[in-house]
């Protein structure tokens, strides 16, 4: 629903009354918003215009009008408003820029609606531009650390009417992330499949596989076909379970990071009975979460996407090689945050967290006296070692805890063989692990919020530089020395801890992930979804 300032805006606003000659537009326009502007009574009032913005740019310009002459809007104010209109195709609400009430002034020529209207249109693109260009961010936004980029939309505004192409300068504040032009594809398509009555639910049912007749089969044939996971093609009975159907289901199973068996068991049924509208919603969040990364990332960069347990090395936007991910529990979830990785550490020691010492190991080290021993790690008094079974650990509390707990490189140790230090402000880094039979779990959410890599030596061997000597078989050879070993990386590698709960692959694949940490409804409270 429209604010009802709108409709009361001539009463709002201490508008003038002019005649209605055509001749005296142009300078009647000029003087009523140099009067609206610089009035006291008109800036403190409560229409939610950017009056401070709106001010300082058309005082800039001699009060003189951007959008509007004596005939009525320019071409570039039909630009904008089309822009405006179609913004829901950028993953935005389109309500937000006055739609209605611009269409409602559209063909008026008296001052006063011609100026309404001007003012109308820059509020709107400023609101539009920042949006487009940085979203709804808000600060302490759920473990979210990386800045939103900046914009001054004034400047912005100012800038594009210089330009030769308007229509070219306003399609460039749109992000230019491959990540975010291939989500907003899918948010075309899946819009499509919503207006063709979206796809079928899956009901409760037996487990389906390859050589089964039932029932159900045709249902799942057609909710494979309504993603594009089947292909339509010829078949003698649409009840039997064939190869097609199999391949189909493993190709939706992998896009929703289910364990890849080709069965239709109770998790992938239940993954199938999300709604179009809600993957709809998801990839709106996503698009969100793209416009707050940074306009320009760097030419190499390595992307961790905690929701997809995933970490891809990217050059120029060609991802060189990927490898699985470790991250943190709900509890103790991995942040949102952009730094650059500066040295490689082998044999490492683990200091151990606060956290994880109270919660975690002592009451191990109360329940089992040989814990700490048997799992090599040391405990340390004002630079002293202790023995641990000397300690009478009940005694102890976060109050009162006057040492430091610290495990022993080697294959025990917690963090693996290999660190990766990069600066944050929560202590979090990239590390080995020696359980690697998390690995082969679909969801992978079991650290204290480092995140533990699947190949850590092809990682080190990639940011040392196979040109300077650091091959794998090296950096094998090192781990195996058992020394500790800091090595600075020459050049520093940026690298970016997100979470997308979805997002599209070269192919158009669209790919959705559980939201584990439950961030994505804290999105939809920072306006993107209403």
């Amino acid at each position: 629903m429209l604010p009802v300032w709108l409709f009361a805006l001539p009463l709002l606003l201490p508008f003038p009354v002019q005649a209605n000659n055509t001749g005296e537009t142009p300078q009647a326009i000029i003087n009523i918003l140099r009067t609206q502007l610089t009035s006291p009574e008109s800036i403190t009032a409560e229409p939610p215009l950017d009056w401070s913005r709106l001010k300082a740019f058309y005082e800039a310009r001699g009060f003189y009008p951007a959008w509007v002459d004596r005939f009525g809007p320019l071409p570039r104010a039909e630009v904008l408003k089309q822009a405006l209109i179609t913004a829901d195709e950028e993953g935005l609400n389109a309500k937000d820029y006055y739609p209605e009430k611009i269409a409602s002034l559209w063909h008026s020529r008296t001052p006063t609606q011609l100026t309404q209207l001007e003012l109308l249109l820059s509020d709107a693109f400023f609101r539009y531009s920042v949006h487009l260009r940085a979203g709804h961010h808000k600060e302490n936004n759920f473990n979210w650390d990386i800045e939103p980029p900046e914009i001054e939309p004034v400047d912005e505004l100012r800038y594009l009417l210089t330009v030769n192409s308007f229509a070219a300068a306003l399609k460039d504040l749109t992000p230019a992330h491959i990540g975010y032009l291939r989500l907003r594809e899918a948010l075309k398509r899946y819009r499509q499949i919503r207006k063709q009555g979206g796809w079928p639910m899956m009901p409760a049912g037996p487990v389906l596989k390859k050589g089964s007749w039932h029932k159900q089969v045709e249902v799942l044939r057609q909710r494979l076909l309504a993603e594009g996971d089947l292909e339509l093609g010829p078949t003698r009975d649409v009840r039997y379970f064939d190869d097609a159907v199999e391949f189909a289901l493993e190709r939706f199973q992998v896009r929703h990071g289910i364990r890849m068996d080709g069965v239709l068991g109770p998790v992938t049924r239940k993954m199938m009975n999300v709604t179009v509208t809600q993957r709809i919603k998801q990839i709106k969040y996503n698009m969100e979460r793209w416009r707050w990364l940074p306009r320009w990332l760097t030419k190499r960069y390595i992307m961790v996407n905690t929701a997809g347990f995933n970490l891809d090395v990217v050059e120029d936007e060609d991802i060189q090689f990927s490898m699985g991910v470790i991250i943190g529990t709900p509890e103790r979830p991995t942040p949102v945050v952009a730094s650059r990785l500066h040295t490689v550490v082998f044999n490492p020691y683990w200091t151990v967290p606060p956290t994880i010492v109270f919660e975690d190991l002592l009451p191990r080290q109360r329940r089992n006296p040989a814990f700490f021993k048997a799992n090599h790690i040391r405990v340390i008094r004002n630079g002293e070692e202790v023995d641990p079974t000397e300690v009478n650990w009940n005694k102890v509390n976060k109050n009162y805890f006057p040492f430091i707990l610290r495990q022993d490189p080697g294959p025990k140790n917690s963090l693996g063989r290999i660190k990766f230090l990069f600066k944050n402000d929560y202590t979090v880094y990239l590390h080995d692990t020696p359980k690697k039979y998390l690995f082969d779990k679909d969801s992978r959410a079991f650290s204290s919020g480092c995140i533990r890599v699947e190949d850590p030596a092809r990682l080190a061997s990639y940011l040392l530089g196979d040109d300077n000597g650091w091959t794998v078989e090296k950096i094998r050879e090192t781990i195996d020395s058992g020394k500790y070993l800091e090595v600075p990386i020459l050049n520093t590698m940026p690298i970016y801890l997100v979470y997308m709960t979805a997002w599209v692959e070269e192919n158009g694949a669209a790919h959705f992930r559980p939201d584990i940490y439950q961030w994505d409804p804290k999105v939809s409270k920072c306006d993107v979804i209403r």
